[in-house]
């Protein structure tokens, strides 16, 4: 088993519902966004949606957008 599948694995069983688990990845793909050599010079700054919503005086509820990102 690879470390991203133990990683994925462990986040299915500590979510207790399924929006717990897709948080999990968002955070988890924010994360790798932010620090992996391939992606973080591409992004000048990477939001949650619901934290991009907010700055933009928008509602942060669930739309389906998980992340916003401001190209370089």
């Amino acid at each position: 088993m690879s470390a991203l599948s133990a990683l994925l694995d462990s986040y299915r069983a500590a979510s207790v519902t399924e929006r717990e688990k897709g948080t999990y990845f968002e955070e988890l793909i924010y994360t790798h966004l932010r620090h992996e050599a391939t992606y973080r010079d591409l992004y000048e700054r990477i939001w949650t949606y619901s934290d991009w919503a907010k700055e933009q005086g928008l509602d942060g509820r669930d739309t389906g957008i998980d992340l916003v990102a401001n190209s370089q």
